[in-house]
């Protein structure tokens, strides 16, 4: 693993930012459960009772109640079959630090939303930052096979392509595919900074190789 330095720092700080994005894209308990998977209600179509409920614990979590949390494990164990929940409880135990009580809400996130490509993409973070490249690589390309717009995990795989697998041709192209997708608030100005190195990096490399091709 590279030993970190400014770069993967800041890369860091962006990753939390793309990260907290994902929390509130997934503010939906919607994402249609896996067949078999058990619903508190029409599948894909929660209750508007369901969603307040889940709305408010998402406001009192991002507030800081120390009571929320508990509450919304209450909430998703009584309704195991909407995929928000779940994530929402991976994130916030990744932030806290557990990564396997993490790894196992974004697992079961995956089981019950056959289409989530949240859940993926922060499995492969995790993936990451425990050094298993390969296994993070195909994460975040199973969330890109499942939400071809979901942003974050092409920032994510131009991450693990730049700094940890490098590969700086997919790095480019992923980084700019997540700016065309739109970035993120905050995040776009660096990350175009970012594509700009690369393809003077790029470039070089292209340049050296023709050189060598015909020496």
């Amino acid at each position: 693993m590279l030993r970190p330095g400014w770069t993967e720092m800041k890369r860091g700080v962006v990753l939390l930012a793309v990260a907290l994005g994902a929390l509130s894209g997934c503010a939906t308990v919607g994402n249609a459960p896996a067949a078999g998977a058990a619903s508190a209600a029409t599948p894909g179509a929660p209750t508007p009772e369901l969603q307040a409920t889940y709305d408010r614990l998402l406001t009192r979590l991002g507030s800081g109640d120390a009571t929320a949390l508990p509450d919304l494990e209450k909430f998703s164990a009584a309704n195991p079959g909407l995929a928000g929940p779940l994530l929402t409880l991976g994130l916030a135990r990744a932030r806290a630090g557990d990564e396997p009580a993490a790894e196992r809400y974004y697992q079961r996130a995956t089981q019950v939303c056959s289409r989530c490509g949240p859940a993926w993409n922060e499995l492969g973070v995790l993936g990451r930052r425990q050094g298993r490249f390969a296994e993070a690589e195909q994460a975040y390309l199973r969330a890109i096979d499942l939400q071809p717009d979901y942003a974050p995990a092409y920032y994510n795989l131009a991450v693990l392509y730049e700094l940890y697998v490098p590969r700086p041709e997919l790095a480019l192209q992923n980084y700019e595919h997540y700016l065309q997708l739109g970035g993120a608030e905050g995040v776009s100005p660096d990350v175009e900074k970012w594509v700009a190195d690369l393809r003077r990096r790029v470039g070089g490399t292209a340049k050296a190789a023709r050189a060598e091709g015909t020496s």
